[in-house]
C-alpha cells in the first residue's frame, strides 16, 4: 500500500477520496500532488480550510455545479467533466475531471473516487503506477492516451482501453508478448524492431526515454504519437515495472504541416515583417526582403526605420504608434527606401500581436507595393516642365496643410513668388530659354527647402507658391530674404531686369496663427496683395503682409 501511496503521490493525477458521512459527502483522503494544481496542501483540504470549487474559476463554476449535482442521479459509476480551469494565484490551469463511484450492497452510492488532470500542456498524466487497486485501474482506464505497463523483462502485463481500441485488440491476446513483438509495430521494419528492443534495454538501466512513434489503427490509418518509457522503481530502487504512454499527436503534425505551408506561401510571397514592441524586426518575410535588396541578417534587430524616406512627415509616424500601443489597427501609406537607395511606396497594415493574457507582445506589419499607383498619382500633381507641384495639386495641400497646422497649432505660411520681367526675358532670350530658366529657378526653391512639410508649387507661368510651417514672421522672412539670394546666386542673365543683371524674384508672404479665422481665399488674396507690393517697391524683395 505505501508503493500505492508513494506513486499517487507522485503521478501528475491528483486523486482524491469522498465518503458519505450522515448524508453529506466529506473529504477522506487526497494526494500530495494536490498542492502542485492548487497551491494548497493535502492536510489544508482534509482539514476543510479550502474546498475544491473555491478554486474554480468563475466562468466555469456554474457549469460544474450543475455536472456536479447529476451524479448522485447517476446509474453509472463512472462521470467525466468538460474540461474546467482551476485558478491559483492568477495562475490558470486546465483539468480533466473524472469521478468513479463506489456502491454498497443495496445500489447506494458510497465513495465517490476522484481524479483532476493537469491538460495545459498535454504532458504524460501518468509516470508511476500500479495496478493493484481499483483506484489505479481507473487512472491507467480513463487515459485517452495509450498505455501499457510491462513487466522489468519488457513483457507486456497490462493495457488500457484506450490502446487496445485504438487497434482493435484483445487484451488477452497481447499479455504476456514483449513489448516490440506487439501488434501495435505490425508495420516496422527490422531496423525500427531492434530500436524497440534498444530502447528497452536502456529503460531496463533506470533511463526515461521520450521519442516518436506511429502506429496504424482499425482503419488503416496511420497514427503518429509521442512516446515516452518510465521505469517504476521499488522502495530498493530496483526496477519493478517499464511504463509506456502514447499521446496521439497526428491532427498536431498535420496541422502543422498545413501551417509551415502557408507559412513557405506566405514567405515567399507577401511582404511581410513582425516587430516587437519598440518596432524592432524580429522577423521578416524571404520576399520583402528580396525586394528592399536586405538580407534577413541585415534586418533581424533593426529598426523598421532603416527603410525611412527622409521625406516622411513624422507626423505620420505619431499617428501610427499612437494607434498601434492603443491595441487599434494602422492603415496608410509612406515612402520607403531600398538597400541600393532607390525609393518605393507602400500601402501599409499594422495589427498588434497579443499573448494570452491579452497584452500587447508586439505587431506585424503587411506590405503592400503601391511605387506604380504613387508614380501615376505623381504625374497628375506634378507640373510637366519643371517637376515641382502643380496647381491643381497647390489647392489639395493648401487644405490639408490648413487643417493640419490648426490641429497641430502651429503657424501656416504661404509665399507666392513672381520671377522679375519674365516676359522681357522671354522676349530677349526666347521660349527655350525661357522654359530653362523656369527650370533653374523651381530646382533652386526645392533644393533650398528641406523638410517635409515643405512644398513647391509652379501656379502658372512664371508665378510658384510655397506652402510651409512651424516658422514665425522672421523666420518666413527670413526663409524668403534666402530664396531671393539663391536665386540671383543662379547667375542667369537678364538684360530686360532694370534692377541687377540676373533673373531675380519678388516675394509675398503671409503667416497665418492656428487661431486664425482666415479662410483659404482670404489667406491666397493677402499674399498675392504682399507680393504687387513688393513688385511695387522694387522688386527682387520679400514682403510679409501685416492685414
Amino acid at each position: 500500500m505505501k508503493k500505492l501511496l508513494k506513486y499517487l503521490n507522485e503521478s501528475p493525477t491528483v486523486f482524491f477520496i469522498l465518503k458519505k458521512i450522515k448524508g453529506d459527502w466529506q473529504l477522506e483522503y487526497v494526494t500530495e500532488n494536490v498542492i502542485q494544481i492548487y497551491g494548497k496542501t493535502a492536510d489544508e483540504f482534509l482539514s476543510k480550510k479550502y474546498f475544491h470549487e473555491d478554486f474554480i474559476h468563475k466562468v466555469d463554476l456554474i457549469k460544474f455545479k450543475e455536472e456536479a449535482s447529476l451524479i448522485s442521479k447517476l446509474k453509472t459509476n463512472e462521470y467525466t467533466y468538460k474540461p474546467y480551469r482551476i485558478v491559483n494565484n492568477d495562475i490558470v490551469t486546465w483539468v480533466s475531471h473524472t469521478t468513479k463511484i463506489f456502491r454498497d450492497q443495496t445500489g447506494k452510492q458510497t465513495y465517490y473516487y476522484g481524479y483532476l488532470t493537469d491538460i495545459t500542456k498535454k504532458q504524460e498524466l501518468y509516470n508511476e503506477l500500479t495496478f493493484k487497486t481499483d483506484v489505479l485501474d481507473s487512472i491507467f482506464n480513463n487515459s485517452f492516451n495509450l498505455i501499457l505497463l510491462l513487466d522489468k523483462h519488457g513483457k507486456l502485463i497490462k493495457a488500457n482501453r484506450t490502446s487496445l481500441e485504438i487497434a482493435g485488440l484483445e487484451e488477452k491476446k497481447v499479455l504476456g508478448k514483449y513489448f516490440w513483438e506487439l501488434p501495435w509495430w505490425k508495420h516496422y521494419n527490422s531496423t525500427e524492431i531492434q530500436q524497440l528492443i534498444e530502447e528497452i534495454k536502456l529503460v531496463q538501466k533506470g533511463t526515461c526515454l521520450k521519442n516518436h512513434k506511429y502506429y496504424f489503427n482499425t482503419i488503416s490509418q496511420k497514427i503518429e504519437v509521442d512516446f515516452c518509457f518510465s521505469p517504476v522503481f521499488d522502495e530498493q530502487t530496483n526496477i519493478n515495472y517499464i511504463l509506456c504512454e502514447g499521446h496521439d499527436i497526428t491532427q498536431s503534425i498535420n496541422t502543422k504541416k498545413k501551417l509551415d505551408q502557408y507559412m513557405h506561401i506566405v514567405n515567399e510571397n507577401v511582404f511581410i515583417s513582425i516587430s516587437d514592441l519598440s518596432g524592432k524586426i524580429i522577423d521578416i518575410s524571404e520576399a520583402y526582403c528580396r525586394f528592399t535588396g536586405y538580407s534577413k541578417y541585415e534586418l533581424l534587430g533593426k529598426n523598421h526605420s532603416i527603410f525611412k524616406h527622409p521625406d516622411n512627415d513624422d507626423y505620420i509616424f505619431r499617428e501610427l504608434w499612437d494607434t498601434i500601443t492603443s491595441g487599434r489597427i494602422w492603415k496608410g501609406e509612406h515612402k520607403n527606401i531600398k538597400k541600393d537607395g532607390s525609393i518605393y511606396w507602400v500601402e501599409n497594415s499594422i495589427t498588434p500581436n497579443y499573448d494570452e493574457n491579452k497584452r500587447i507582445r508586439g505587431y506585424t506589419s503587411i506590405y503592400n507595393d503601391i511605387t506604380d499607383k504613387k508614380e501615376i498619382s505623381q504625374l497628375l500633381i506634378t507640373d510637366y516642365l519643371t517637376k515641382v507641384y502643380n496647381r491643381r495639386h497647390f489647392n489639395t495641400v493648401f487644405d490639408i496643410e490648413l487643417k493640419r497646422a490648426k490641429r497641430d497649432k502651429e503657424n501656416f505660411i504661404l509665399l507666392l513668388i513672381d520671377i522679375d520681367y519674365f516676359k522681357q526675358y522671354n522676349d530677349t532670350y526666347g521660349h527655350d530659354e525661357g522654359d530653362k530658366a523656369l527650370v533653374s529657378v523651381a530646382n533652386a526653391l526645392k533644393y533650398s527647402l528641406n523638410r517635409a512639410t515643405d512644398f513647391v508649387f509652379r501656379l502658372g507661368g512664371e508665378e510658384f507658391g510655397i506652402i510651409t510651417s512651424r516658422i514665425d514672421n522672421d523666420g518666413a522672412l527670413s526663409l524668403a530674404k534666402k530664396l531671393n539670394k539663391s536665386i540671383e546666386n543662379l547667375n542667369i542673365k537678364h538684360i530686360g531686369n532694370s534692377i541687377s543683371d540676373f533673373m531675380t524674384i519678388s516675394i509675398g508672404i503671409k503667416v497665418v496663427s492656428y487661431d486664425s479665422k482666415l479662410r483659404k481665399n482670404d489667406i491666397y488674396k493677402l499674399t498675392d496683395k504682399a507680393l504687387y507690393k513688393a513688385k511695387d517697391l522694387g522688386r527682387n524683395r520679400s514682403i510679409i503682409s501685416e492685414e
